[in-house]
């Protein structure tokens, strides 16, 4: 009986813990987002260039980001310009999105959202193992505990971006695997 209960408060403490190390993590990556974009140039003709348009940032799948998207950018702007959040369920709804937050749920329609976001200056991100070696440009990755992201500078010069050589410099550099 005693050993059910330590193991049922263990359960009960733990469980703050957990969520609260996940919300940290999304809150870094949520600011690495808007630092991302201070490295990455898009095309003049593209909509980030128009100073009356809005910042559109997509999520497509499940938002593993909470409410903190919405918390810092309600009032923290991208490249000068009010954000607006975009949560995506149809392909056709990505046209609009500067930045591409592509979920880990998305993993089977990976090469779909890739194929239709390439024809676009869309910069894709994401934080699941492998997106960026199949084509997302930039890819989270924790190692030894601490947050890094990997670049797929492929990808950013398919979809017409650069990317600073600042950037590159503290990225893992990857690249699209052969035959996918």
């Amino acid at each position: 009986m005693k050993k059910i209960c330590f193991t049922c408060l263990f359960i009960v403490l733990w469980l703050p813990v957990v969520t609260l190390a996940q919300t940290g993590e999304y809150n870094i990556k949520a600011v690495f987002i808007e630092r991302f974009t201070r490295y990455i140039e898009w095309p003049e003709e593209s909509a980030v260039s128009d100073t009356s348009q809005p910042f559109v940032l997509g999520i497509i799948g499940k938002n593993p980001f909470g409410s903190v998207l919405e918390e810092i950018y309600s009032t923290q702007r991208i490249r000068k310009k009010k954000v607006i959040i975009r949560y995506i369920s149809k392909l056709d709804e990505i046209k609009g999105c500067n930045l591409l937050f592509l979920s880990e749920s998305e993993k089977k329609e990976l090469s779909k959202i890739l194929s239709f976001s390439r024809k676009r200056p869309i910069l894709t991100v994401s934080d699941t193992k492998d997106f960026a070696g199949k084509g997302v440009a930039i890819n989270f990755v924790i190692i030894e505990g601490k947050i890094k992201f990997e670049i797929n500078k492929s990808a950013i010069d398919n979809v017409g971006l650069k990317v600073s050589s600042q950037l590159l410099k503290l990225a893992i550099l990857v690249g699209k695997k052969e035959g996918q």
